[in-house]
């Protein structure tokens, strides 16, 4: 998955805020024929024809508790899964307990693990990783439900996807959640020790039912389809926040029809108008370019104490007060790139930070910009290394990264071209997990050359 704390380094946040100030107001109303901004080439205006989620993807019930006094979330999983290849465990990841989100306070514990009555031995191998012994053998094509009871301790105010702060709750990666990649098995990378995220799952679909004190709201990832209960189809995970919202509300068109539906936490102080306005122009902009946004809704939860960042989730997004603009461009570019198209961002962080840069700059009209950014020397040429780099290198972590990811792009070929190559790589990948090799067959068939061109800065197919 992706760096889902998108921590813009202040000076270029200024920089980039100055570049392109607010909009005029005109240009930030919903219309019936909104700016989508440059076209993308001709060679590739045939609609992108996305594929069908895996039938046999996940199937996730939860029950969730939210008690912000004294600071826990309870709930129980239930959870139904069919692996396509033969496996003998069940592996979940415990996010919360990774090093950065522990020593802010967060813990995630686990009760007994059943399967249709009988207790399945389970042991933690280290404090993010649940192994699970299903018992017999499980073979391609064969389901198992497994159901356990989970309780979250928060953390109190945090800069991070957990928080909590009086009736304001952030709840990211919060649960456990199987780490089963198709094709390849259980992904066991270790966590971040930075902000930014290890995590990668197949879709799935969430039935969620949320239980908060009176008085408190809920926005989440996907569509509350009757008070407290909210379902997703064929999505990552599954996030929340929580508060006290003013709301405002909107269609995209995207091309169908998408319900936009922004939340300012009272706390905050701002307007939900102008982020709402800012969604509805991403979403259509972002679906001309690469592909139609293929969920019914999008949500976005404004709260306080994320100052100029932004947490990315599927058809889910949470940012920080004064965060309208780029953050709000890049985070619902997330949605093509990490969201529909996955990658493991403990191997390769820069083909969702990467390409979610290039095409927020596509509507920033910032590829020159980024392009330009100087690459500090141990950052440099090192675009395709994994987290356990970055994490050593946390202070080049964006240049290296996010900025470096838009200046190979950019040397690859001119936008359009780019635009073409990233939605046959949308086309051919979406609810999967690809890699940089799926990336570099998709923009070959732009631009002859462009694996070669990555591989001087880092990428590796």
């Amino acid at each position: 998955m992706l760096s889902r704390l998108s921590a813009w380094p202040p000076l270029l946040l200024l920089a980039l805020a100055a570049c392109t100030g607010p909009a005029p107001e005109s240009s930030r109303q919903p219309s019936d024929r909104p700016d989508r901004g440059e076209p993308a080439a001709a060679a590739c205006r045939d609609p992108v024809v996305l594929p069908q989620p895996d039938p046999d993807r996940p199937r996730y019930r939860l029950r969730i508790t939210v008690r912000p006094e004294p600071g826990v979330v309870a709930g129980r999983l239930r959870v139904a899964f069919t692996p396509d290849l033969a496996t003998d465990e069940l592996v979940f990841r415990l996010w919360p307990n990774g090093p950065r989100q522990a020593g802010a306070g967060t813990r995630l514990e686990v009760g007994r693990v059943e399967s249709e009555g009988r207790r399945l031995d389970a042991r933690l191998t280290d404090p993010t990783t649940l192994e699970v012994d299903p018992g017999p053998r499980l073979g391609p094509g064969e389901t198992i439900e497994v159901s356990l009871p989970w309780r979250l301790e928060l953390p109190g105010p945090s800069f991070d996807r957990i928080s909590s702060d009086g009736t304001s709750l952030r709840l990211g990666s919060f649960f456990p959640l199987l780490a089963w990649q198709p094709g390849a098995g259980w992904l066991r990378d270790p966590p971040s020790t930075s902000l930014a995220e290890t995590s990668a799952s197949q879709v799935a679909d969430f039935d969620v039912s949320l239980r908060l004190p009176p008085g408190v709201e809920a926005l989440a990832t996907g569509r509350e389809v009757s008070p407290g209960r909210w379902r997703a189809r064929a999505v990552r995970d599954f996030a929340l926040a929580t508060g006290r919202f003013d709301t405002a509300t909107a269609t995209a068109r995207a091309p169908e029809p998408v319900r936009v539906i922004v939340g300012v936490d009272r706390a905050v102080g701002e307007s939900p108008e102008p982020y709402r306005n800012a969604a509805v122009r991403a979403l259509e902009s972002l679906a001309a370019r690469y592909g139609p946004y293929p969920w019914p809704s999008f949500n976005l939860a404004i709260t306080p104490g994320l100052a100029h960042a932004g947490i990315e989730y599927p058809s889910f997004v949470m940012q920080g007060e004064e965060t309208l603009g780029i953050v709000t461009n890049h985070e619902v570019a997330h949605q093509w790139f990490y969201s529909l198209v996955g990658s493991n961002p403990a191997r390769e962080p820069w083909l969702d930070e990467g390409l979610t840069t290039y095409a927020q700059s596509r509507i920033d009209s910032q590829i020159d910009l980024f392009a330009s950014e100087p690459v500090p020397v141990p950052a440099r040429n090192r675009l395709g290394a994994g987290m356990r780099y970055w994490d050593g290198h946390q202070d080049v972590y964006f240049q290296g990264v996010y900025a470096q990811g838009v200046k190979a792009l950019a040397a690859v070929g001119p936008p359009d071209v780019i635009d073409c190559g990233l939605r046959r790589y949308v086309s051919a990948n979406a609810y999967s997990i690809a890699d940089s090799s799926d990336l570099i067959r998709a923009l070959e068939a732009e631009a002859a050359g462009a694996g070669r061109i990555l591989g001087r800065f880092g990428v590796r197919s």
